[in-house]
């Protein structure tokens, strides 16, 4: 049996490559299947990272506001709010003596101060930081019992019908907390259990606020 050698076809010698056009079209083949893989990439980091700073802001400003509403809840008499100078403020009282919410430069703080006719507010504690007025909506709302800020025309919707009133003062605090490039909408209600139709207007804390 003898040997064959194959002799490549008339005008071939099979060592031609790839030819400067064939590099180019691969090269944009592959350019754009990088960006496009790049882009999913860091969309899916983006969403962690969104996910985690939502899970981080519920967290921190959960933590700090059931602190408060241990407080509010068993206080005897609530102030109406109002704004000084660029500072909101919300005065309340409990058995322990008068407390002071104070809303300012995207810090809200609480301090305490003893009832008197000239009543010195004590060291503000920072409750939550990084908060910002939700639009033009009063960071405080407080209802007082007779309001019915809940009451619907249609009866008998979720227990909450044209007749419905309050028996205890609310507190309602409503911002946005940022944690890093997350916002996140806040809007909380406290309701003073202590506190009833008969409770006065005016209190021993009623002057804590500056004027």
């Amino acid at each position: 049996m003898s040997d064959e050698i194959e002799v490549p076809a008339a005008g071939k010698s099979g060592d031609e490559g790839f030819s400067l056009i064939d590099l180019i079209v691969a090269t944009s083949i592959m350019s754009f299947i990088m960006v496009i893989v790049t882009g999913a990439i860091i969309e899916i980091y983006s969403d962690v990272n969104r996910t985690d700073g939502i899970s981080t802001a519920r967290d921190q400003l959960g933590n700090s506001f059931r602190r408060l509403d241990r407080e509010i809840r068993y206080a005897t008499w609530v102030n109406t709010p109002g704004k000084v100078g660029g500072d909101w403020y919300l005065e309340f009282a409990t058995n322990s003596g008068c407390q002071q919410l104070k809303f300012s430069n995207g810090v809200l703080s609480r301090a305490t101060y003893a009832s008197s006719p000239t009543p010195t507010v004590g060291p503000a504690l920072t409750i939550a930081s990084q908060l910002t007025q939700t639009g033009t909506t009063d960071p405080f709302t407080v209802y007082d019992p007779g309001d019915q800020p809940y009451a619907t025309s249609t009866p008998n919707v979720s227990g909450v019908g044209r007749t419905y009133e309050l028996e205890h003062s609310q507190v309602r605090l409503r911002f946005s907390g940022t944690v890093g490039t997350t916002s996140l909408p806040l809007d909380v209600l406290f309701t003073a259990q202590n506190t009833n139709r008969n409770t006065p207007a005016l209190n021993n804390c009623s002057f804590g606020r500056p004027t």
